[in-house]
């Protein structure tokens, strides 16, 4: 998975259950909201976790053009 991006949306209700079930321990508490850091791998175990579903997905691409 790892050419996918995870972010944490305004619909998260601060319950942690990312943040414990974090492999990486990427994922900290923010004033509104969970934030996954730099060190994400990519497992997509907070997506599979969140009650609430504010962990989103993003699809990476590459810039094929070169610059």
């Amino acid at each position: 998975m790892g050419n996918l991006k995870f972010d944490i949306d305004d619909t998260c209700v601060k319950c942690g259950a990312c943040a414990e079930d974090c492999s990486v321990q990427c994922i900290t508490e923010g004033t509104t909201k969970f934030i996954i850091g730099k060190g994400c791998i990519s497992c997509g175990d907070c997506y599979s976790i969140c009650p609430v579903g504010a962990v989103q997905i993003h699809k990476l691409f590459k810039d094929r053009t070169g610059l």
